[in-house]
């Protein structure tokens, strides 16, 4: 048996009273981190024990998501939008993670050149976003954006206030202005006529914010067809986003996620009235399509 040098007393500290001191040092440590999670679950809306929960049901059904045939229309979600079935686990990149994340890590090798992934780069970004989306909104929520914080200002208050400013930057007031204009006598128009386009929503956490400050009717616009699954389940859980008195059985909602290429955008010419984006559009292989498309729709 190792033996630390004699201490006073004539007495060998061997690795045994080593170990004793260890056991010490890992139970007060697991007190101390047990206390601070229970402080921050109980006084904070930080909530860290509802979203790991989350999370790790998440991630187990997207492990199962190869044999997943439910389709992408979720039903009845439970209100933390996380759904019964595995409806928002369907992978886009694979049919499995393990597969997802061969074909990430072939793309991004030091073999596979430029070219060949700015051809491949919509298996490269579904591949990265079927294995990150899970981790990001566990960790940074459903705004995946950062935000510069004021002094005294919390994360969610600063990643709220960061999305208003960019909404008071649209000139929604003059895009209602030109609407009215445009349609001349008849049918009085109001705000939640006005559309807006999230270019790389993500799961849609500014576009529901954004929604729910100006009432303009927002969509999403991903590549990703798994953050489009989530994003929707999110907007449906929320009775906000849901028209009151929808008899169809999918209710039509004031914002919502659509799959599609920012790079040839499956809308008509001039569907939106204002369009933004938010740390998303830096991921175009070609940043003057990717801005003509934007400009066309």
């Amino acid at each position: 048996m190792f033996k630390l040098p004699t201490m006073r007393g004539g007495s060998d500290y061997t690795s045994s009273s080593s170990s004793s001191s260890l056991d010490q040092l890992v139970v007060y440590g697991g007190t101390t981190s047990l206390a601070t999670l229970l402080f921050v679950q109980l006084l904070t809306p930080a909530d860290p024990i509802g979203k790991s929960l989350r999370f790790l049901k998440q991630l187990r059904a997207q492990e199962g998501s190869s044999s997943s045939t439910t389709s992408s229309s979720s039903r009845g979600c439970p209100a933390d939008g996380t759904a019964a079935s595995s409806t928002a686990t369907k992978l886009t990149s694979g049919p499995t993670v393990a597969s997802s994340v061969q074909s990430y890590e072939t793309l991004q090798a030091a073999a596979t050149s430029v070219q060949t992934r700015n051809a491949q780069y919509s298996q490269l970004v579904n591949a990265y976003y079927d294995l990150a989306t899970l981790f990001y909104e566990w960790g940074w929520g459903s705004s995946f954006h950062f935000s510069n914080r004021w002094p005294g200002e919390g994360f969610d208050e600063a990643t709220r206030r960061h999305e208003f400013y960019l909404a008071g930057m649209l000139d929604l007031a003059g895009a209602l202005g030109r609407l009215r204009r445009g349609r001349g006598e008849g049918k009085e128009l109001a705000m939640a006529d006005v559309r807006i386009l999230d270019v790389g929503c993500g799961i849609g956490g500014p576009m529901r914010n954004i929604c729910k400050f100006t009432g303009c009717d927002v969509t999403g616009l991903t590549l990703n067809q798994y953050q489009v699954d989530r994003g929707n389940e999110l907007c449906r859980s929320d009775p906000h986003f849901v028209v009151h008195g929808s008899d169809e059985e999918e209710p039509k909602l004031l914002c919502r996620s659509v799959q599609g290429d920012f790079m040839s955008q499956p809308f008509a010419p001039s569907t939106f009235d204002a369009a933004y984006a938010i740390e998303a559009t830096c991921h175009a292989p070609d940043r003057l399509k990717c801005y003509s498309e934007i400009y066309r729709v």
